[in-house]
């Protein structure tokens, strides 16, 4: 079954299921043209433009709901290699409230649970129980291709199952388990391979098995009070046979002012289990942050962060982060800088906005320069770059706006980058009858 089909078929069910009640039509219409020209430093220069359209759109009528997410692109030059595409980023249909505990979501839709992600061609599915404070979500379908057009057919070698069961029943915590097996098949090509001894290269059809990603996750959050905060989660990885993710992180109020932050996470690479990278040797990263912040007025709040970064397990390759800033409402400032393995970075960033003509216009400004170094050993020289970024948000009404955004950026490898980004929005509400009537405008 193709994306058309699948779209009229959803059309035919809502329509169907209506009623003498009032549809009421909620969507946002977003139009954007992209365009930057890069001059690098040995003299090449080229300009390229994009166009996006994007409609989101919901109709609901009592419990029942079918919503969809879809963007048209166009390439002004043909150096991306595609001329234009349209996706369907979701299309899918709700039914609510169902015995006042279960819902139903029939659709391209995208995964929020816990572990589980991606986007499925199929069903969800969440229950409500013992007066809310238990929520259990199941999904099952077919995995979506990258350009996010059609629907998958050999649905054996591209699916994604699961689910995630979550409960408030302790006072103050939250605690959730969850679990996907997610299989992607890869798409065939020709390459180029070597022909036995005589290393005479000829055309080979390769054609992988379909990578596979089992998880299990576990995670609670607990506060006590106004006082403390705790949030800790646990990711396996089924496949591989080891720790995916490990988090923790606490936040004390020691006063109504100043708070005190720690983190703590573990990364494995995430990798897929016959995945041809699994066979490389890789290594896992440990980042440990403390931090404080500082509340002056409601609209002036002051943080500072120190990070260490540790890149392999024999403790020798490390990295060490630092930000300190302010935020004073209508702008921010920060210092960021890092050293170690991961080369060395200072930068200095200012951020602001300020609503003008009862906020009708609002003017944007942006300042970033940074002076870093990749590798110390190798050389004592810094390189430096610098960004300034200039925009506009118009908003003469509640259901339209006009964004334009400029950026200027040189560094290392770029004499100049110059990008310019608009978009018109514009927001509707409408209650109608299908096929029936219209019962207001």
């Amino acid at each position: 079954m193709n994306l058309t089909r699948s779209v009229l078929l959803c059309i035919i069910l809502f329509v169907s299921a209506s009623s003498t009640l009032a549809q009421l039509v909620n969507g946002r219409l977003t139009t954007s043209f992209y365009t930057l020209e890069r001059f690098d430093t040995v003299g090449s220069s080229k300009t390229y433009l994009r166009a996006y359209q994007t409609v989101q759109l919901s109709v609901a009528q009592g419990n029942v709901s079918l919503h969809t997410f879809l963007q048209g692109a166009m390439n002004g030059t043909n150096d991306f290699g595609d001329v234009g595409r349209v996706r369907f980023y979701n299309l899918y249909l709700t039914w609510a409230n169902i015995g006042r505990a279960l819902e139903l979501n029939f659709g391209r839709q995208a995964l929020y649970a816990g572990v589980a992600y991606g986007t499925i061609d199929g069903l969800m599915a969440k229950a409500r129980l013992w007066k809310d404070r238990v929520t259990v979500t199941g999904f099952g379908g077919a995995t979506v291709n990258s350009d996010y057009t059609g629907i998958r057919k050999n649905i054996h070698d591209n699916y994604n199952i699961g689910g995630q069961i979550v409960t408030t029943a302790l006072e103050g915590a939250r605690i959730g388990i969850s679990y996907m097996n997610k299989h992607e098949e890869r798409d065939p090509y020709w390459a180029l391979r070597a022909y036995d001894t005589t290393f005479t290269p000829r055309l080979v059809y390769i054609n992988t098995d379909s990578p596979a990603e089992e998880y299990g996750s576990a995670d609670v959050y607990y506060s006590y009070g106004s006082l403390l905060s705790v949030y800790g989660r646990y990711d396996y990885d089924f496949n591989l046979t080891r720790t995916s993710r490990g988090q923790g992180g606490a936040r004390i109020n020691v006063t109504k002012a100043l708070s005190l932050t720690a983190d703590f996470v573990y990364r494995a690479p995430h990798i897929a289990y016959n995945s041809i990278f699994s066979v490389f040797t890789s290594n896992s990263t440990t980042e440990l942050e403390g931090g404080v912040d500082y509340t002056f007025t409601p609209l002036l709040h002051a943080f500072a962060r120190l990070g260490r970064v540790t890149y392999t397990s024999t403790l020798e390759d490390k990295s060490t982060r630092w930000t300190v800033g302010l935020n004073a409402g209508y702008g921010s400032f920060s210092y960021s800088g890092g050293n170690g393995y991961a080369g060395e970075l200072q930068s200095v960033s200012l951020q602001g906005s300020y609503p003008l003509l009862n906020r009708m216009l609002i003017p944007t400004l942006g300042l970033t320069y940074a002076s870093y170094r990749l590798d110390p050993e190798v050389s004592t020289d810094r390189d430096n770059a610098l960004s300034i970024l200039l925009g506009a948000i118009v908003r003469p009404s509640s259901s339209f706006s006009f964004d334009v955004q400029g950026q200027w950026l040189t560094n290392k490898i770029l004499n100049r980058d110059m990008r310019l980004q608009v978009r018109l929005m514009y927001w509707f509400a409408q209650r109608l009858s299908i096929l029936k009537q219209e019962v207001n405008q």
